[in-house]
């Protein structure tokens, strides 16, 4: 079936690789043109760069969101038996990484203001098999990971923190991530920071936990200078063969640097949206003070979600109805028809709550000010405003 086409699309990054041809052309000349091995020195171009953006030492780049989430979590140790606390307003991504480990994912309520992980419900969550919190920074909005840092150095627990969609973000005056063991940031198309297919970036203060990561991503094959001799192979560990791409990786080396432009004109969109809004009698997303968002998509609270999600679609709008409903209500974890076999899945009143209501609007750096005013339009005649 023919996709449709939007007035106002979720994404116009086409229009953005317009603007940088000449910058993407020369860089991919010569990983296409020139010796292979040009492809591995990109990626660690890449990492080096990405590193200084969000101010940690490792960083490692894999082929997926999903695959960094599942390296992220054996390299934090989480295996077969153990418990990872989590959230059920995710991609199956999330859960799905956990359970690739062999591990079990609890779930744990959000809060109703920005979405994410109630730090609060956490530490009820924790038993004997706990191993680690996977929290979710959705929709780009941080989850308050510096507390859940003080809750899991309490518990000898380590914080995996998905943060696809939170490149660019910052919390308590630090990037993403700085209060976690690992984070994974998605470059998939539609992110904040989006190559034109799959891709991910895994990063990390602690060198045990970047070592580990090499070693899962390049099929556990000990690093050149720790073999015998030269050609000599050596496994210290059954691995995967999961880099980034180096087609993807020189797109993103030359996108990286206007990462921070991108990021105000998202706030910008995502302030733009909460004006008009106003008075909608939309219910709108909250932040704590120290959070500073990035936006994925700015998503609201609507009473008749449905009719709603329909009214903006019919209008050339490319809305969307993120997560909903809950992995709770997928089938995988619903076997013989039966409730959600996951830990928690009975107790999540705000995740089913906010299912049933947000809807998600467009946030991409090539909308203009009539594309804004447009969807504010649309969403208040569709409530009755």
């Amino acid at each position: 079936m023919e996709r449709p086409v939007f007035r106002v699309p979720r994404s116009r990054a086409h229009e953005t690789h317009r603007a940088l041809r000449d910058e993407i052309l020369a860089a991919l000349e010569p990983i296409l043109f020139d010796r292979v091995s040009e492809g591995a020195e990109v990626r660690r171009e890449l990492e080096r760069a990405f590193s200084a953006v969000v101010k940690q030492p490792f960083a490692c780049a894999v082929h997926s969101g999903t695959v960094g989430l599942f390296l992220a979590l054996r390299a934090c140790g989480v295996g077969r038996g153990d418990e990872v606390i989590t959230v059920a307003n995710s991609d199956i991504s999330t859960t799905g990484a956990i359970s690739m480990c062999g591990a079990v994912p609890v779930l744990c309520d959000v809060l109703e203001s920005d979405y994410t992980i109630d730090v609060e419900r956490v530490e009820a969550c924790i038993t004997p098999r706990t191993r680690a919190i996977l929290p979710v920074d959705l929709h780009g909005h941080p989850a308050d990971v510096k507390r859940l840092r003080e809750l899991a150095d309490r518990f000898e627990l380590k914080i995996v923190q998905d943060a696809a969609l939170a490149t660019g973000a910052s919390d308590y005056q630090q990037p993403v991530g700085a209060f976690a063991d690992a984070a994974v940031f998605s470059f998939a198309p539609i992110k904040p920071l989006g190559s034109v297919g799959s891709g991910a970036m895994v990063t990390t203060s602690d060198p045990e936990v970047a070592e580990r990561l090499e070693l899962l991503r390049g099929y556990g094959h000990a690093p050149v200078d720790k073999v015998e001799a030269p050609g000599y192979q050596n496994y210290l560990l059954e691995g995967y063969n999961v880099p980034l791409d180096p087609l993807q990786a020189t797109l993103l080396k030359v996108k990286l640097p206007f990462l921070d432009t991108w990021t105000q004109k998202r706030r910008a969109i995502a302030s733009a949206y909460a004006e008009g809004l106003r008075d909608s009698g939309a219910i709108l997303p909250t932040f704590r003070p120290e959070s500073n968002p990035t936006f994925r998509s700015y998503t609201v609270r609507v009473a008749d979600q449905q009719a709603c999600h329909e009214a903006l679609r019919r209008a050339g709008i490319e809305a969307v109805l993120h997560y909903a409903p809950p992995i709770t209500h997928y089938s995988v974890y619903n076997a013989s028809g039966k409730e959600c076999s996951l830990p928690g899945a009975s107790d999540l009143p705000v995740t089913e709550m906010l299912a049933a209501e947000l809807l998600s609007l467009p946030v991409t750096v090539e909308l203009t000010d009539g594309d804004v005013q447009y969807v504010v339009d649309t969403l208040c005649t569709a409530l009755g405003v």
